[in-house]
């Protein structure tokens, strides 16, 4: 392989499509972190308080549950719990979407926080044959295997917020640490257009009917809330119905990984898998990342993820560029493949040519809504 021309700050290479270099040899990715979060340290005990203050509106709703959480078993949104729980002793209701694929250690490390905390907790499944036939039709049609189960987890939480009338979903997500979701020549989100798009005149739409509703109003409430938010206007100027509905920890709370697995090993009985501690909810984790590869071989399965580390000063350029390189030269074997195409009836052949071209999830996707819009622009 020619040697990769990349990003002089983080490991990105300068061929993928999205990723611009500036006249230093900056990608587009690192400025935009820059703009957004550079002054992270200085801001960090501001977003703390807007945090509170967005929990203490929360408890002024009075409903039977504060705040859903959607909970996997991984490292994040088990700290979701966590902060919610323990720290402002919200009353929480967690959901968990399970896409067939959930592994022993989550099942355990989902009961293990729920047994550790005052949380009450859902199950929410889609036939496992119905998402099989999903998984591979999203795979032949588009590319992408994620699609289905984002769709899933985006949309349960949905479902309590209706029927509980809970405030606000507390997610273990956020944007200084979605190192996957900007870029469109790999990363599809749930969006129902595009999954309706995609199941378009296809049996297996009969079996999956929950995912191809329409989300409820509240999510134009949700983008209002955290645009006005973003934008710095004080939460008591802002009605108490236009609360945010859906909140990310790490836009407000600092992400240092270190504390945290201390503290959720130590308070909510959180197991790793093996050495690692990312993505050890689901038995497919790999498969994704090995997409990657397969439509970008100048990438790993951990790319972007270091890249981010990097930009979060968790992580310096040059131990990330020796392990990248070293997983260049020797990929190893992906987690679950074999499995999972014995299980969707599919040979690795025909899995690697229909997942090769990024540009096959283009024609089902459309322009973005206005409210989503109105966020982008005015976030920071």
């Amino acid at each position: 392989m020619e040697e990769i021309v990349r990003c002089s700050r983080c490991i990105l290479p300068a061929s993928l499509p999205s990723v611009k270099l500036d006249e230093n040899g900056v990608c587009n990715y690192c400025n935009s972190f820059d703009r957004s979060f550079g002054d992270w340290d200085k801001v960090k005990e501001l977003k703390k308080k807007q945090f509170e203050e967005i929990i203490e509106k929360v408890k002024k709703h009075n409903s039977e549950y504060d705040c859903l959480v959607p909970l996997s078993g991984g490292k994040d949104s088990t700290y979701a719990l966590y902060v919610c729980d323990k720290i402002y002793n919200l009353k929480c209701l967690c959901i968990t979407f399970d896409n067939g694929f959930l592994s022993d250690y989550a099942r355990k490390n989902i009961k293990n926080a729920i047994n550790a905390t005052k949380a009450d907790h859902i199950y929410y499944a889609v036939n496992p044959k119905t998402m099989l036939e999903l998984y591979k039709h999203f795979i032949i049609q588009c590319g992408h295997v994620c699609v289905p189960c984002m769709r899933g987890i985006g949309l349960v939480s949905y479902f309590p917020l209706e029927a509980f009338n809970i405030p606000i979903v507390v997610s273990g997500n956020g944007r200084r640490i979605a190192y996957l979701s900007g870029f469109p020549e790999l990363f599809q989100s749930g969006d129902l257009t595009v999954f309706q798009n995609v199941c378009k005149e296809i049996d297996v739409k009969n079996g999956c009917a929950s995912l191809l509703e329409h989300e409820p109003k509240a999510t134009y409430k949700s983008y209002l809330g955290a645009a006005l938010n973003l934008m710095g206007i004080k939460d008591k100027f802002v009605p108490k119905y236009i609360t945010p509905d859906y909140v990310g920890i790490y836009d407000y709370l600092d992400s240092n990984y270190t504390e945290i697995l201390e503290t959720i090993t130590r308070e909510m009985g959180w197991e790793k898998a093996g050495d690692t501690f990312e993505h050890t909810d689901c038995f497919l984790h790999e498969i994704p990342f090995y997409i990657h590869t397969v439509k970008f071989p100048e990438v790993t399965g951990s790319t972007f993820y270091y890249s981010n580390r990097i930009r979060l000063g968790q992580m310096t350029r040059e131990e990330a560029l020796r392990l990248e390189l070293e997983e260049l030269e020797n990929p190893g074997a992906v987690q679950g493949l074999d499995d999972f195409l014995t299980q969707i009836g599919m040979s690795k052949e025909e899995f690697i040519e229909q997942v090769s071209d990024w540009t096959k999830i283009k024609k089902y996707r459309k322009e973005e809504p206005f409210y989503t819009k109105f966020y982008m622009k005015f976030r920071k």
